[in-house]
């Protein structure tokens, strides 16, 4: 029996069809810009990303062909979304392994058929706007895929559009291309090389090269997900954001969120990469005088999904517990536990979301309230794992190149 192609001629209608409607909207709705490049003729390439916004699909705005994202499994089997997903950009689906050759074979079968593939190496779009961690392995790949490596450069979408944002701002966003690796120069470097260019070029900030202000109604709203322990008093989950402002409800502290993206505190003015890392520098000395009697429990949706099956399971309601037994999920009619020793792996999907990777078990989906932070759930959890499992009692908690979320390493 034949293997099933990845690529198919109906994904170039679908492209046509796609930047006909889309194209406009985002000139008009993100004054979005974009430097068309050709690569029909001169493919298959490999397009790697920095990833300083949600949008992965805008990257298909500036080539002439399809390209071929690799895209959470999970996040391909949830329903009406994802048939979508599939059937019109047919993403390259990656597991939760950690050394997952099967991904490694479906983009090598890709670039076989003359696809073009996408990656963004850091994974999650970045909630503090500055670069995470590339996980090691990209060099490897693209020795291994032997085809001319395109790097592009998003710009503006992080401050128009941040992860933690209940509502956008209004500004210009861009999307260029930064270089081009050749197939010669690839042949003539070591991965290791390769792996190091790669990083260095894609380690772009939000606040590098400005484009100009955002504006909008209510800029602060949603902040407080990502700075989640007060600039003041240092107290956790305290603070909270209305209007421009990031306030605490325990002490006077109060932050202004200008329209370039800058918090003001008294005449002191920080970006969100700095603050992200202070952030979770608090956290840490909280946890680390805490850490026994700490305990987090709130209501949520769950719901579970299992590589293979057609589609998760519907959400239910279930109340989570995070203490330093682990994760503890429960509802009126079922229970679910896991010590952070059976926790393989976590990772944030979209604004709402924490997947979490059981041990020989179902991939576990937790939706919560607009107001509750997955990214501070996240932290909870590796700060546990780090401690528990690792040992690093002491070890300061200043983990700003870390990834959200859980690009394979390739084993190639």
């Amino acid at each position: 029996m034949p293997s099933t192609k990845y690529t198919s001629y109906h994904h170039w209608f679908f492209l046509k069809i796609f930047r006909f409607f889309l194209v406009p909207f985002t000139r008009i709705y993100y004054g979005f810009e974009r430097k068309k490049i050709k690569i029909r003729q001169t493919g298959p390439y490999l397009i790697l990303s920095n990833h300083t916004a949600e949008f992965d699909v805008f990257l298909n705005l500036m080539f002439d062909a399809p390209l071929y994202f690799v895209a959470s499994d999970q996040l391909l089997n949830a329903g009406k979304g994802s048939w979508v997903l599939r059937t019109f950009f047919n993403p390259i689906p990656k597991s939760k392994s950690v050394a997952d050759l099967a991904l490694v074979k479906r983009i090598k079968s890709v670039i076989q058929e003359g696809g073009n593939v996408a990656i963004f190496p850091e994974g999650n779009a970045s909630m503090h706007g500055g670069p995470s961690r590339i996980p090691s392995g990209m060099g490897r790949l693209i020795k291994f895929l032997k085809v001319p490596v395109k790097l592009i450069r998003v710009e503006g979408l992080y401050l128009s559009t941040p992860r933690w944002s209940y509502y956008r701002k209004f500004g210009r966003t861009r999307m260029d291309e930064i270089t081009t690796l050749t197939l010669p120069w690839i042949e003539s470097h070591t991965a290791e090389v390769i792996e190091e260019m790669v990083t260095k070029t894609l380690a772009i900030s939000a606040y590098e090269k400005p484009l100009g202000t955002y504006q909008g109604r209510r800029r602060a709203e949603g902040l407080h997900k990502l700075i989640f322990t007060c600039p003041q008093c240092s107290e956790l989950f305290t603070t909270y954001s209305q209007g421009h402002e990031l306030k605490c409800h325990r002490c006077s502290f109060k932050g202004f969120y200008d329209v370039n993206g800058y918090l003001n505190i008294g005449q002191n003015r920080y970006n969100l990469i700095d603050l992200d890392r202070e952030n979770q520098q608090r956290f840490h000395q909280r946890m680390l005088r805490e850490w026994e009697q700490f305990s987090f429990e709130t209501s949520v949706a769950v719901a579970t999904w299992e590589g293979g099956r057609a589609k998760r399971t519907p959400f239910t309601q279930m109340t989570l517990r995070l203490d330093q037994n682990g994760v503890l999920l429960k509802s009126q009619t079922s229970t679910m536990q896991y010590p952070f020793s059976q926790i393989f792996s976590e990772a944030i999907q979209v604004r709402r979301k924490l997947l979490l990777y059981p041990i020989d078990a179902p991939t576990i989906i937790v939706r919560f309230r607009r107001d509750i932070s997955p990214y501070a759930m996240l932290m909870i959890i590796q700060w546990y794992k780090a401690m528990i499992l690792k040992g690093n009692h002491h070890e300061p908690y200043l983990r700003s190149d870390r990834n959200s979320h859980t690009l394979p390493v390739l084993g190639i």
